[in-house]
């Protein structure tokens, strides 16, 4: 009973020091890059002429739950990239915008579907997925269908695969 004791705690120490010893495989940095620069495509399939300026582009980390309040390496986390795009005044600008870049995605293999829409219809968002080395990304594209009271906009949101937050916080 003795040596089986022993062992038990042997074992139980050694997995101990050896999860101190791990640490997490994050791919924050990865996600970050092909997030940003799917944001640069999605966005350079608006013509130029239609694009009165970019708004805003939010590019950050975004962490789960934890089971403490210490931010650990193996804490959830993926990328996010926010872009809001003003284009010009011009009915059906942001319609054909949005045509433009679903029909990108789609040659590129994203899925569609319907996320949203306003109740009066003038607000869309559309969700398109697709595998990129083994995970699953996220794109939501959000436009307006004209109309006197709303500006015509886009606006672009990319969230990465789930990783964990690894050694950068």
């Amino acid at each position: 009973m003795h040596r089986l004791l022993s062992a038990a705690a042997v074992a139980l120490l050694a997995l101990t020091l050896g999860g101190c010893t791990m640490s997490a495989d994050s791919r924050l940095d990865e996600y970050q890059a092909e997030a940003e620069r799917l944001v640069e495509e999605v966005t350079q399939e608006i013509p130029d002429d239609l694009i009165d300026e970019v708004v805003i582009t939010e590019s950050e980390a975004r962490y789960g739950e934890t089971e403490s309040a210490e931010e650990l390496p193996s804490d959830p986390a993926h990328w996010q990239v926010y872009r809001a795009i003003n284009l010009v005044s011009e009915d059906g600008a942001s319609a054909d915008a949005a045509a433009r870049i679903s029909r990108m995605l789609a040659d590129d293999g994203w899925a569609e579907s319907r996320v949203r829409e306003t109740e009066d219809g003038r607000r869309i968002a559309d969700g398109f997925r697709t595998t990129i080395d083994g995970g699953e990304w996220y794109l939501e594209l959000t436009w307006v269908k004209s109309a006197p009271e709303l500006a015509e906009t886009i606006e672009v949101t990319i969230v990465s695969p789930p990783t964990v937050r690894g050694d950068a916080g």
